[in-house]
């Protein structure tokens, strides 16, 4: 009851002809096959793809706990997975116990926290330099109010100028938002929402 009902994929493989012995509802529903079609299947067509002779475990004896491996569909579809695999005994005959747990949503999350990072990064960058340069600039009207050197219309009109600029690099920063949240889909909806107002 447990090996069919456990919210994890199970393979029992035997590790002399790598293949697949016993499969549990959860590993039938991941890769879309049926216990039938993958009891006496070699395990490199469907959990693994190294190469016959190449397995981790019995060929090249490197040990997987919460490795991160691939399932493949008989479409061609890789799955990513956590993978741990175990030696047992079962009847007097060593088997590879093989156990695994879905990560596409994790993998997911991660991808939409990187483009959202990149995202960011690409808006700081666009903003950093004028920025700097309205910096600049206004301490340099600062130091001519105390030159006499220019009239109070000078310095109103350079002020002005400044607040265009800032004001134009906010409509820069609105216009990235709006552009990213429409036409992005890895991020996330919550800023989404934010970014275009809605």
């Amino acid at each position: 009851m447990v090996f069919d009902r456990i919210q994890t994929g199970i393979l029992i493989i035997d590790p002399e002809t790598h293949t697949i012995s016993d499969v549990n509802n959860h590993a039938e529903s991941l890769l879309g096959v049926t216990k039938d079609n993958l009891i006496g299947k070699v395990c490199h067509d469907f959990v693994c793809p190294a190469h016959c002779g190449q397995c981790p475990i019995t060929d090249l004896h490197t040990p997987l706990h919460n490795a991160e491996w691939a399932l493949i569909t008989p479409g061609g579809e890789k799955i990513p997975i956590l993978k741990t695999v175990a030696n047992a005994t079962l009847e007097g005959k060593e088997y590879l116990i093989e156990s695994f747990v879905d990560i596409r949503d994790r993998k997911k999350a991660e991808d939409r926290r990187i483009a959202l990072i990149s995202y960011l990064n690409e808006s700081v960058l666009r903003v950093k330099k004028p920025l700097e340069l309205t910096g600049k600039n206004l301490l340099d009207i600062e130091q001519q109010l105390g030159s006499g050197d220019y009239s109070p219309e000078d310095i109103r009109l350079q002020i002005r100028l400044q607040a265009n600029n800032i004001i134009t690099m906010a409509a820069t920063l609105q216009e990235l938002a709006d552009k990213a949240a429409e036409e992005r889909e890895d991020i996330p909806e919550r800023f989404r929402e934010f970014f275009i107002g809605k």
